[in-house]
C-alpha cells in the first residue's frame, strides 16, 4: 500500500492564513508601537463602535453615544490616546444625561490612569475639550498631570 501524505492540517492552516491575510487587507487596523518594538493592534470592531459613538455624540444622541463609548472603551484599554478620548466623551455624555455618578466614575478613571496630559494633547474638538474642562472645574478636578 502506498503511504499518502495527509494534507488536511496543511490545507487547513494554509486556508486559515489566506483568510486572515484577505481580511487584513480589506480592514483598517490601528497599530501602536510600544517601547519594546511590538505592535498592538486594536480590534477594528472597537474602532468602528468608537466612530459610531462619536457620530451619535455629534448628533446630540448622548444616550446612544454613552452606550457605544462604554463598549469602545473596553476595547481601547491598550490605546491610551483613544481611551482618553473615549473617557472624555463618556464624561460629557454622562453630564448631558444628568448622570453625576457616571461623571465622577469616568473622571476618577481618567485621573487614576493619568490621562489628562494625553487628553490635553489630543485631537478632540475644541468644544468637547471646553465642555470637559467646564465639567472638571465644576467637580473641582485638577486636570494638570
Amino acid at each position: 500500500m502506498i503511504a499518502r501524505r495527509q494534507r488536511g492540517p496543511v490545507l487547513f492552516i494554509s486556508m486559515s492564513l489566506f483568510i486572515i491575510l484577505l481580511a487584513g487587507g480589506s480592514t483598517k487596523l490601528a497599530a501602536q508601537s510600544t517601547s519594546s518594538g511590538h505592535q498592538l493592534v486594536t480590534d477594528p470592531f472597537y474602532l468602528k463602535v468608537f466612530e459610531e459613538a462619536r457620530a451619535n455624540f455629534n448628533r446630540g444622541d448622548y444616550k446612544k453615544a454613552f452606550e457605544n463609548f462604554k463598549i469602545a472603551a473596553f476595547g481601547l484599554l491598550d490605546e491610551p490616546d483613544l481611551l482618553g478620548q473615549a473617557y472624555v466623551y463618556l464624561t460629557v455624555s454622562a453630564y448631558q444625561l444628568g448622570q453625576a455618578d457616571q461623571v465622577e466614575h469616568y473622571l476618577d478613571q481618567i485621573s487614576r490612569l493619568k490621562l489628562f496630559g494625553r487628553i490635553s494633547a489630543s485631537t478632540l474638538p475644541k468644544e468637547v475639550k471646553d465642555k470637559f474642562k467646564e465639567i472638571c472645574d465644576s467637580y473641582k478636578i485638577l486636570t494638570s498631570g
